[in-house]
């Protein structure tokens, strides 16, 4: 595969791209509600109290309360909390595999939602520190996924054009966002997916 020579950044998102979050099911437990993955998926990113946690703006206590009373749930605080701290299971099989597989020469980088509940265990459980130059966590930023805002983060960070990172996440909305202003950025599931495109741009 010829090497992409504008491509200088490979960002990867971590749910449902390298980390395993179950299938919907889990998610449907937490938000009480039914659906299609991609409606969920949309519901829990257009969701304030999400949004707020995400963006470190408040406490794993205050998002347990705020998101049942949300979601009309009667389900225990403490209950959901364990449930919500376990929701990634782990990396998919050969994720770490994969980040190593980019030629050195690119500037690894994770950008993902995430949460003062979950970044500990990614970061030690899973083995995920060390492993990038770079980590734009939402939490530690104060942004999230989808706005504009986080993107730019990264790119003004970074100090380079837009057109020059590639981007890899599960929700269309992120990567619409992430086209929008200049990256070049594909929706994938699972690592096989994630390969086969960085595979296409001569990056592994």
């Amino acid at each position: 595969m010829k090497q992409n020579h504008d491509i200088r950044v490979v960002l990867f998102d971590l749910g449902n791209v390298l980390v395993d979050l179950g299938d919907i099911s889990e998610m449907h437990a937490m938000l009480n509600t039914q659906g299609e993955e991609s409606d969920v998926w949309l519901k829990w990113l257009r969701s304030p109290t999400v949004a707020a946690f995400d963006s470190g703006k408040i406490t794993f206590d205050q998002f347990a309360d705020r998101l049942l009373k949300e979601v009309n749930s009667n389900i225990d605080r403490e209950a959901f909390k364990a449930s919500f701290r376990a929701w990634p299971r782990g990396l998919f099989a050969g994720a770490l595999e994969l980040v190593e597989s980019v030629k050195p020469e690119y500037h690894r980088a994770i950008l993902s939602n995430t949460n003062a509940a979950h970044w500990p265990r990614l970061m030690d459980e899973m083995a995920l520190a060390g492993k990038f130059h770079s980590y734009y966590a939402s939490h530690l930023v104060g942004f999230v996924k989808p706005d504009d805002a986080i993107y730019l983060h990264v790119i003004e960070h970074l100090q380079v054009l837009p057109e020059h990172i590639l981007f890899i996440d599960d929700n269309q909305v992120n990567i619409d966002t992430a086209n929008r202003l200049g990256m070049l950025a594909y929706r994938v599931k699972g690592v096989d997916a994630a390969r086969d495109v960085l595979h296409r741009h001569g990056v592994i």
